[in-house]
């Protein structure tokens, strides 16, 4: 049963491109569809793979793996998944979702289909709200926090795909931009609120790098001082006059009368 499944779904994906190859460009509708078809048939791929039936009736264990050297691991490995098929077609015209763009019934969608999202692969726009962001841009550019992505209701629902950095890293995460913008303003109540949210902490790292840029500055100015210090006058008694407050540095200073040093200091 399968079997048939894959070699209808394999003759309509040929049909398809057969038609889509006398034009040079094709529209989204036939990449979705293109798309989807492939997805039915790895599942129904995987699916006979994992399980084989045997002649008898019953199950074909899974082969052990090859670790190239002749012995076997301690550790058996869990066995594979079972792929899931995209769903079905809505047959029923009843039943059919509208599309939130073009307000119009269809059977299956790929943003309906991955994401939930009403909306058909005619209207779908990869490079505008339905283009697919990382989990580590949701959470930049958004403000967003991984609850907010899982455990807050309804849970996003994401796509995985392989990271492109490196096999040994873990997929990725892809979610819809829509649906990201729209779980930023739940969250923070208000676009208005949320791009407060970003000046404001765009603001406090700007003053932390200034902070932490004018610490150092004064660390090296005491430094150049220590080093230009007269080492004849070490047993010197200094007798300072009165301290002096400078805004700009956040600091005190006072200046000895016989030998004009200068000391610095701040105060907690």
């Amino acid at each position: 049963m399968a079997e048939h499944d894959e070699e209808l779904l394999k003759i309509g994906e040929m049909a398809e491109l057969e038609s889509e190859t006398k034009s040079d460009i094709l529209s989204t509708a036939q990449r979705a569809r293109i798309e989807r078809n492939r997805l039915k048939a790895r599942a129904l791929r995987d699916a006979r793979l994992v399980q084989r039936p045997n002649t008898d009736g019953g199950s074909r264990p899974a082969p052990a793996p090859d670790t190239g050297g002749g012995f076997l691991p301690d550790d058996t490995p869990a066995p594979a998944p079972r792929a899931v098929a995209p769903p079905a077609p809505i047959v029923d015209p009843a039943e059919r979702p509208h599309c939130l763009d073009c307000e119009r019934p269809f059977a299956q969608s790929y943003l309906f289909d991955a994401f939930g999202h009403p909306v058909c692969d005619e209207c779908r726009d990869d490079d505008g709200a339905h283009a697919l962001v990382t989990r580590t841009e949701a959470r930049a550019a958004f403000l967003l926090k991984d609850c907010d992505l899982d455990l807050r209701p309804p849970p996003l629902r994401c796509v995985r795909r392989r990271n492109p950095h490196g096999s040994r890293l873990g997929d990725m995460r892809l979610y819809l931009r829509a649906q990201v913008e729209d779980r930023a303003r739940l969250v923070w109540g208000s676009e208005r609120a949320l791009e407060d949210e970003r000046e404001r902490r765009e603001e406090a790292r700007a003053r932390s790098r200034h902070n932490t840029t004018a610490r150092r500055l004064r660390a090296l100015r005491m430094d150049v001082r220590s080093s230009l210090f007269d080492r004849t006058r070490a047993h010197h008694t200094h007798e300072f006059g009165p301290e002096q407050y400078d805004e700009d540095a956040d600091q005190y200073s006072r200046v000895c009368k016989d030998c004009g040093h200068i000391e610095t200091y701040e105060k907690m």
